[in-house]
């Protein structure tokens, strides 16, 4: 009998021990990072990340095992944190292991204002820049190892699988639960093989998602074959996701974290009438919402209506600008033309200015009057001038190609006329031959018509 008490407490006693140590959480990774930023001890970052940690560890009994608070409200020295605890895990759980990665994160992180650290059953964050409701894929890492053995052929396909799955329902948890699955899949051999993952509460469904697709990714780096990882691991500071052929999180709790919310108690089913007073709930509302939506309407509409002017003067100074943009010639251009308006290459000169005979790289022939610099007349004065004339076309006048302002010059560039004007057939001794009187009395009739002609000119040749 003294022996039989004996082995029962042997027992008990080690039963009792492989809780306690089931309960200690495991250190599984960490990664420091200082931004080109450190700190001291004995510096002011230093005591804001003391008083950091002792909040958060204050902090770690709550019910949905995530914190995050600041410390100091201007920088350099504002420091923010946070805590994740494992889905399934106790809030007494939590405690212990945000404490215990709380005491360990300065010996961890001796130096460094950024730092990530891991435990089985929680993640410790903290950083001198925010860190709350963002998704971030960095710093991670993954861990991983192969203490148990599995005769499943199709173990890395199943592992694949099953972890794609379980990130899905994690994912898509119901608003106001968390972010956390579990699933497991039966191999052969009567092994089964567990997974997890989960995500920071704090960021979206669709920022879930993605988060735990990277993590997954980061299993072709280790995971491709059985013989090497049997249980892993791949911690991201949004999210993880987690595989074994062991259990390692409790089951029932995953169950119940992402079990969908209560429904609504159902409605009476009495079939009495509807008072006045849910008549008046019903309708007054209705009325208010409409005459709303009527005023901003008639506000959008107005709105409009007032800003259709300026929505023409914009279009008309955009169809200005492009069709400026198209006559306009650079200087170099122009110069490689005339040969940098060589004396060779001057057909006339004016009060006006000088005119140039050039020659543009794609072979056409121009005109390029170059005004003079005496001029008064402002760039934008010139510029609208020549948008009006660039618009007139008429067999009579000589097409204007385009214009150059630069370096205090203002030149208008025309199709090239070989034949000259009138003067010189007149006044040139030897191609006055070439007009006899009665040509030369033609002319001169026409020239009577001028008057008459200038509004046909206006009303029927001339084109904008």
């Amino acid at each position: 009998m003294p022996s039989f008490n004996l082995i029962s407490s042997v027992l008990l006693f080690f039963y009792i021990f492989d809780l306690a140590a089931d309960a200690n959480p495991s250190f599984l990774y960490k990664f420091c990072y200082d931004k080109d930023t450190t700190f001291t001890t004995n510096s002011t970052y230093g005591t804001n990340l003391n008083l950091l940690l002792s909040s958060l560890t204050s902090n770690a009994n709550r019910i949905d095992g995530f914190y995050n608070t600041t410390v100091e409200q201007q920088p350099p020295d504002r420091i923010y944190g946070l805590f994740l605890c494992r889905g399934d895990v106790t809030p007494d759980v939590c405690r212990d292991c945000v404490a215990a990665a709380a005491r360990n994160a300065t010996s961890l992180c001796p130096m460094e204002k950024n730092s990530v650290i891991w435990y089985d059953k929680c993640m410790l964050r903290y950083s001198n820049e925010s860190i709350f409701s963002t998704m971030e894929t960095w710093p991670g890492g993954t861990v991983w190892d192969n203490d148990t053995f599995t005769e499943e052929e199709d173990f890395v396909d199943i592992v694949a699988s099953l972890v794609k799955d379980v990130a899905s329902e994690a994912a898509d948890a119901p608003m106001g639960a968390k972010k956390f699955a579990t699933k497991e899949a039966n191999l052969s051999g009567s092994q089964t093989l567990y997974s997890l993952a989960q995500c920071t509460p704090d960021i979206s469904d669709v920022a879930c998602n993605l988060c735990l697709e990277s993590a997954i990714t980061e299993f072709s780096d280790c995971c491709r074959q059985k013989e090497k990882a049997t249980r892993a691991s791949s911690l991201l500071p949004s999210c993880n996701v987690q595989y074994g052929l062991t259990p390692f999180y409790n089951k029932t709790a995953g169950e119940v974290s992402r079990s969908k919310p209560s429904p609504l108690p159902p409605r009476d089913s009495g079939k009495g009438k509807i008072s006045s007073q849910t008549i008046i709930y019903i309708i007054v509302p209705t009325v208010g919402f409409l005459v709303l939506l009527s005023t901003f309407c008639y506000c959008i509409l107005r709105r409009k209506a007032r800003m259709k002017p300026y929505l023409l003067k914009d279009q008309k100074d955009k169809s200005k600008a492009r069709t400026m943009n198209s006559l306009q010639y650079d200087m170099s251009t122009i110069e490689a033309a005339t040969d940098n308006f060589s004396d060779a290459n001057m057909i006339g000169v004016g009060g006006f200015g000088s005119v140039y005979k050039g020659t543009l790289a794609n072979g056409q022939e121009i005109a390029v009057k170059r005004l003079s610099r005496s001029s008064k007349q402002g760039a934008e004065e010139f510029k609208n001038e020549v948008a009006l004339v660039a618009k007139l076309q008429h067999r009579n006048l000589v097409r204007l190609l385009g214009f150059c302002v630069e370096r205090e010059e203002r030149m208008l560039i025309y199709e090239f006329v070989p034949n000259k004007s009138l003067d010189c057939f007149l006044f040139d001794t030897e191609k006055q031959k070439q007009l006899d009187w009665p040509t030369r009395l033609k002319i001169k009739r026409n020239r009577s018509w001028t008057s008459i002609s200038s509004y046909r000119f206006k009303a029927e040749d001339c084109t904008s």
